[in-house]
């Protein structure tokens, strides 16, 4: 852990704490080829194919694209799921929806996403972009850069993704296009509309020409699951007395509660029902004027808002004591299987009790970028290209989230997983009613609301020489500022209200306790009945075999406030809703400065045509950070280290400032073995930088809670430096049809250090603390794999009418290996990283007739190394898509499309698959719609 280097940067933070009291570059990718090889009006699966397939062979790196297959029709509707096609690409789901992507099993702040070639404001609160948030509709063209230029925005080593909108002068002529189509989910039964309109033209000499297009859509969603923690395995030692001798081994329900048990059975579990309604509008203006042929003016505008609202539904049970003691056991009958695990319980007594949440965490999210770009012919030989972009995001979110417990009784809870199913079976007596009596005990109002704005300014120049062995030159200089701040909320006293008043009591407010009740060891507040709503679902976790507690009540949260505020409004007031948490609002400010050059030659080794693109990137960057944190300069301890003053809780202003710099060498070597058959070797110096929430400004003591006899203070560190790795990729590529192509490539990341925890003693202001803050560690990783993909169209190969066939097959396999023996030892994979991707693509177009079938697989990942119980996986995952449509006449479409045709389960598991951890059941959604153009 390189603590030492991380320690003056941090130890200035404490110290002011206590004292304080990238048309651009990169839309046109390779400058040159982009302005030789200018993308196309397509229309059809094949004719994308085809187009993606030129771009690929004629791109100077080695990139991966997906086009769209007409004006306003992208191949999935969600960008997320269209990138999960190309090799190398997995993604996280939401709901069942795509959302995240990770590129060879890199996935948050180590991809770069771009918009027409500029870095992209995103409402997330990290670097990760949330790809749900645009429609697919809006987008011409994505494209994957797996290896680097120069010339390429840093701060990817997984890939730079960019998102291509269309051009007004890549249109034929007048264009306008529109789709309107009802989708309907499984799960609710619901019909939701979704429509698009696209309008274009340009003037009769292609001077000018202008882009309008905007798309709308509502759907709602239903997802059921089951989740559950705390598992207790017998090889750390449970199930045993202390002479090592098994516990109940002869299953006679004798339970002794002095033991602990090895248990199946996880110390808490719970059913949820999620309804979600999801509403997206997006739009996009593109104008492109030519007035002579030296010079080229292109502005383009994006908007896109996308909201999500909704409740989640749960029903949760404790299966051990209130502490959670590991398997100390609330039950008092149980069975064991043969390797002395809990399997089968029930709880009976006053003490069974059930616990009702409501959660919600609706997303308020608006995202926009304006750019200009102006390019000029100098001469035959030379370009200028100026490029300006503003982009703001913001996920408005001020204390909106919801998670809200009741608790309630009932006589027994059976849980039994002796059925060989793959959830337990579980059953409550009697059934929750919305008319029986619930306690109340918490109440926590959330929130992050984020606003990131970003400036992207580039001045860019292309020079081809007549003479020489330098083909053309690339250089420009990139100037980037991003300020990206968030505002914390939350509910001061969440629990304020439960115990029956202890805690009113405890802060010296009055109420009327005539509604307090006491079961067993509880005591507790009883909820008005009128709070309470029967439940709004049925059919739950339908697809699985086990028995679930379904259904139950759920409640009104404004009716329940209200109660509250009825027992005295003032607590209610300033425990219970939402307030700014100004401790854990900041803002971040990151100036990045770069000039960077490519050197490109084209000749012939050994009489076979090569290219070889030199770079070299060089950056400056400068982070400002600001926020809030606590007077340490006024704590004073006493012979036990706790304060005996508040004067320290005072929250004050803070900032930080650092800067850093990096060189990041490129070289891509294209060498043409023979005709359409590529080697490529590409190899770069590459970085990413660290996650926002890392850089910035505050601290947070604890005096209750010591470590090494010191209390503990946890910090933010705005002087952590990026992570830095050192790729190559090698790849072969045959292309022997235009829609035909066969590849395989390896690849190597060797990823130098991470960001990681680090601590230290320190002292700040005249008090000893154990730091604990974030730092540039001393070991890093390696991650490699190969690609394989194979394209193949048959038209050529069959008969009619079977000569409209073709298919997409590809597979990708990722090893990682960490440096740092601890995690070395453990021969875990990254989390979030599958071994093992493949995607199958099966597509007919002919005599009007469009149709497509996509599966797509990934082996199971790891969500948490260090869950409780053991390491937590996602198990494999795979969900089969489809689509057809037929021209019913000219420029007249009617559509059919399917997403997880299967009603895939995607399900986790704690250290081995009997022991589940989560399991979601999320329908299949059809969709009904025409398609014209004119």
């Amino acid at each position: 852990m390189n603590s030492i280097t991380a320690k003056p940067a941090i130890l200035s933070l404490a110290i002011s704490l206590a004292l304080s009291a990238q048309v651009s570059a990169e839309q046109q990718g390779d400058t040159s080829t982009e302005q030789e090889v200018e993308y196309i009006q397509v229309s059809g699966i094949r004719s994308s194919i085809k187009e993606s397939l030129f771009q690929k062979q004629n791109a100077t790196s080695v990139v991966d694209l997906v086009v769209a297959d007409d004006i306003g029709k992208f191949p999935d509707e969600n960008l997320a799921e269209a990138l999960q096609r190309i090799p190398g690409i997995t993604i996280t789901r939401n709901g069942g929806e795509g959302q995240n992507i990770l590129v060879r099993g890199l996935g948050g702040g180590y991809n770069v996403t771009t918009l027409n070639g500029r870095k992209l404001a995103s409402e997330f609160a990290g670097r990760d972009f949330n790809f749900d948030t645009i429609a697919s509709e809006l987008v011409n063209v994505l494209k994957v850069y797996k290896s680097p230029q120069a010339q390429l925005p840093e701060g990817g080593i997984g890939a730079v993704i960019d998102i291509a909108t269309r051009k007004p002068l890549q249109l034929d002529g007048r264009t306008i296009a529109a789709s309107v189509k009802g989708i309907y989910e499984s799960r609710t039964e619901d019909v939701h509309p979704h429509a698009s309109l696209i309008i274009g033209d340009k003037t009769a000499d292609s001077s000018f020409g202008a882009l309008l297009s905007a798309v709308y859509s509502r759907k709602t969603l239903r997802a059921d699951t089951y989740s559950a923690s705390g598992f207790f395995d017998e090889d750390e030692g449970w199930g045993v007395d202390s002479a090592g001798v098994p516990v109940d081994h002869n299953n006679n329900g004798v339970i002794d509660d002095n033991e602990t048990y090895a248990s199946k059975i996880p110390s808490y579990m719970y059913f949820a029902n999620a309804q979600d309604i999801r509403e997206r509008l997006g739009a996009t203006l593109a104008l492109q004027w030519r007035p002579t042929d030296q010079l080229d003016l292109n502005f383009d505008a994006l908007y896109s808002r996308y909201n999500t609202d909704g409740n989640r539904y749960q029903i949760g049970f404790v299966n051990y004591d209130e502490d959670w003691t590991p398997g100390t056991p609330l039950f008092s009958d149980a069975e064991f299987d043969d390797l002395n695990r809990v399997i089968k319980m029930r709880q009976t007594g006053e003490n069974t009790m059930v616990e009702l949440l409501n959660i919600s965490s609706p997303r308020k999210t608006d995202t926009y970028q304006l750019g200009f770009n102006a390019l000029y012919q100098l001469t035959p030989q030379w370009s200028v290209t100026l490029d300006a972009a503003l982009s703001e995001a913001k996920n408005q979110n001020a204390g909106d989230n919801r998670f809200i417990v009741a608790r309630g009784f009932v006589d027994a809870i059976d849980i039994d997983y002796s059925t060989g199913h793959k959830l337990p079976d579980v059953t409550i007596s009697p059934g929750l009613t919305a008319q029986q009596d619930y306690g109340a005990h918490y109440s926590y109002n959330s929130g992050t609301g984020v606003d990131d704005k970003i400036t992207d300014l580039k001045l860019l120049t292309n020079y081809v020489p007549l003479e020489g062995i330098v083909s053309k030159i690339d250089a420009g200089l990139h100037y980037v500022k991003q300020t990206k701040s968030q505002s914390q909320f939350a509910s001061a006293n969440p629990s304020q209200f439960s115990r029956g008043g202890f805690y009113l009591t405890r802060d010296g407010y009055s109420f009327d306790n005539s509604s307090v009740f006491s079961k067993g060891e509880f005591e507790l507040f009883k909820i008005p009945a009128d709070v309470f709503v029967p439940a709004n679902f049925d059919n739950f976790l339908d697809g699985e075999n086990s028995t679930s507690p379904a259904p139950w009540p759920s409640f009104d949260y404004d009716k329940l406030l209200a109660y509250y505020r009825s027992l005295n409004a003032e607590a209610a007031d300033k425990s219970i809703v939402a307030v700014q948490n100004r401790a854990g609002s900041y803002q971040v400010a990151e100036e990045v400065s770069t000039a960077f050059i490519e050197l490109t030659i084209e000749q012939e080794m050994f009489g076979l045509p090569y290219m070889l693109n030199f770079g070299l990137r060089a950056s400056q960057t400068d982070v400002t950070s600001s926020g809030f944190g606590y007077d340490l300069s006024k704590v004073q301890l006493d012979g036990q280290g706790q304060p005996i003053n508040n004067d320290w809780r005072q929250v004050l202003p803070v900032s930080y400032s650092d800067s850093y710099r990096n060189v990041l060498p490129s070289i891509n070597f294209k060498l043409n073995l023979a005709d359409n058959l590529l080697l490529r070797l590409s190899a770069a110096d590459v970085l990413s930088r660290p996650g926002l929430y890392y850089l910035r400004s505050w601290a947070a003591p604890n005096f209750t809670s010591r470590e090494q006899g010191l209390p503990t203070l946890a910090m933010g560190n705005p002087g952590v430096k990026p992570e830095e790795a050192r790729q190559a990729d090698l790849t072969l590529e045959w292309y022997y049809g235009d829609s035909s192509a066969l590849s395989g490539g390896i690849f190597v990341k060797d990823i130098k250090s991470f960001v990681t925890e680090g601590k230290f003693a320190a002292n700040v202001a005249g008090t000893q603390y154990l730091v604990t803050t974030s730092v540039n560690g001393d070991h890093g990783a390696s991650v490699t794999g190969y690609e394989m993909a194979w394209q193949q169209s048959l038209q050529d190969w069959l008969p009619e009418p079977f000569n409209g066939l073709g298919f997409q097959l590809n597979y990708t396999y990722v090893d990682s290996s960490y440096d740092e023996p601890a995690l070395k030892a453990k021969d875990l994979p990254f989390q979030g990283m599958s071994e093992n991707s493949y995607n199958a693509v099966l597509y007919y177009e002919q005599y009007g007739v469009q149709a497509r079938l996509a599966y797509n697989w990934r082996s199971k990942f790891v969500t948490n190394p260090e869950d409780w119980g053991g390491a937590s996986w996602i198990a494999d995952y795979g969900q089969l898509d489809a689509s057809f449509s037929y021209d019913i006449m000219p420029k007249l479409t009617l559509f059919v499309e399917a997403t997880n045709l299967t009603n895939s389960r995607y399900w986790g598991y704690v250290k081995r698959e009997d022991q589940v951890n989560y399991l979601e059941r999320f329908g299949t959604q059809l969709a009904l719609g025409i398609r014209g153009s004119f």
